[in-house]
């Protein structure tokens, strides 16, 4: 079986966590994984690893960033912090709830491969709610609001980012429409 690169995107409270969770080779658990037959995980062939990390909402990019030279590369975690690691390239930018779309492109023995990886980051989001919950349901709105959360997870869940992203955006407008008790969340 050829290489399989996989990503996974972790949202922490005040960071979001990149890792290559392809995992080494091994015939009978990983055969798409890193090594023999498969490409290795050094340089070469791995000669670059880009990443572009589109912003919520939009089809902006934060920018572009190298990751060869950054942990995501060198530690044996496989895992770069792209918010605040120490060796980041990446532009700053504020942490912001929504829906996020990172491009990994693995350049190896001189051919492109790309990973597409979506994250849904709802973090004040939830807390908002909560702090609805806490409050008077009866007039504040928690039931709509919930429900549309409630969808907002099914369609990201089933890869309808777009329709993710515009329940996302309803979800903030309810919110800002509802008793000044649901923005106040410091999460």
């Amino acid at each position: 079986m050829a290489l399989e690169i996989k990503v996974e995107v972790t949202n922490n409270k005040d960071g979001i966590i990149l890792s290559d969770v392809t995992g080494d080779y091994n015939a009978v658990t990983k055969p798409g994984g890193w090594g023999s037959p498969n490409d290795a995980y050094t340089n070469p062939p791995v000669t670059a690893i880009s990443l572009d990390i589109f912003t919520p909402g939009t089809s902006a990019t934060i920018g572009s960033a190298s990751l060869i030279g950054t942990t995501y590369f060198t530690s044996t975690d496989r895992a770069y912090d792209v918010y605040k690691d120490v060796s980041t390239v990446v532009p700053t930018f504020t942490l912001a709830d929504g829906i996020y779309k990172y491009v990994v492109t693995y350049t190896i023995s001189g051919t492109p491969t790309e990973v597409t990886k979506y994250s849904l980051r709802d973090n004040k989001l939830r807390c908002s709610i909560g702090e609805l919950a806490l409050g008077n349901m009866d007039t504040n709105g928690y039931e709509e609001i919930k429900n549309l959360y409630d969808r907002m997870v099914q369609a990201f869940e089933c890869e309808e980012y777009v329709l993710a992203q515009e329940l996302y955006d309803e979800i903030e407008d309810a919110l800002k429409d509802c008793s000044p008790y649901c923005i106040k969340c410091n999460c």
